[in-house]
């Protein structure tokens, strides 16, 4: 995402299939600091996302659809504080699995105050 990190003004962010083709994608910090909406939507080649801390400190809005090779969420979703929605759209049940108390990712969203599945 080195491209995209340039636009520092950069505030709604949406990546669907075609857009990114990578197997991982690294959001560094300090970029991204104003972006406020991320979808990942249908990235068929994801299956690793590493958010550094320091990196979209504004975010308040992620959706992750379709992305079915992805393993897990980053660990670095837990210190992105202003986070206010999470929603999981046609994603594996055992991605899913992962982010209910006491299994592996909880920790990660457990601050986030609405988390929505969906299939």
């Amino acid at each position: 995402m080195p491209t995209l990190e340039k636009l520092p003004n950069l505030r709604v962010l949406e990546l669907y299939e075609n857009a990114f083709i990578g197997k991982e994608m690294v959001c560094s910090a300090p970029h991204f600091l104003k972006l406020e909406s991320l979808t990942l939507k249908c990235l068929w080649n994801l299956e690793e996302w590493e958010v550094e801390e320091g990196a979209v400190p504004a975010l308040r809005y992620l959706e992750i659809r379709r992305c079915e090779k992805l393993k897990m969420l980053p660990d670095g979703l837990r210190f992105i504080t202003t986070l206010q929605e999470l929603k999981i759209e046609y994603m594996p049940k055992e991605f899913k699995d992962k982010m209910v108390q006491g299994r592996e990712d909880f920790y990660k969203v457990q601050h986030i105050p609405s988390i929505i599945f969906s299939n």
